[in-house]
């Protein structure tokens, strides 16, 4: 039972962001470097494939969560919060074994591509 809740946790998570889908038309939001597109917040989260985690932690700071996978992997998550602390953007990169980033999901109207320090805290 204890094994399955990095599972659960992930396939949770996967579900909840998945509900965002790629129909909607794109959002633009007002981020750390301008006004940015769901294409171009996509391509940033792109750009971390295949990079180290430590990485991603080094530039976007310590995720809100993280979570063991059973396959040794990682699930980082980086929430945005408003004034009254209700996520405006939630991303999860997932990483394999030996800590490269392998996946992302993101869910949000206002994602931007942060500074060290951007996420987590309120807006």
């Amino acid at each position: 039972m204890r094994c399955l809740l990095p599972v659960a946790f992930l396939a949770a998570a996967l579900l909840w962001l998945g509900a965002c889908g790629g129909s909607r038309p794109p959002r633009e939001g007002s981020g750390s470097t301008g006004p940015i597109t769901n294409a171009v917040y996509e391509g940033a989260l792109n750009s971390w494939v295949d990079h180290p985690e430590e990485d991603l932690v080094a530039a976007w700071g310590v995720p809100e969560r993280s979570q063991r996978l059973t396959d040794g992997g990682q699930a980082l998550e980086y929430r945005r919060v408003n004034n009254e602390g209700a996520p405006i953007c939630t991303t999860v990169f997932t990483s394999d074994v030996y800590g490269a980033i392998r996946t992302w999901a993101y869910r949000g109207t206002d994602c931007r591509i942060p500074h060290l320090g951007d996420y987590g805290k309120k807006s």
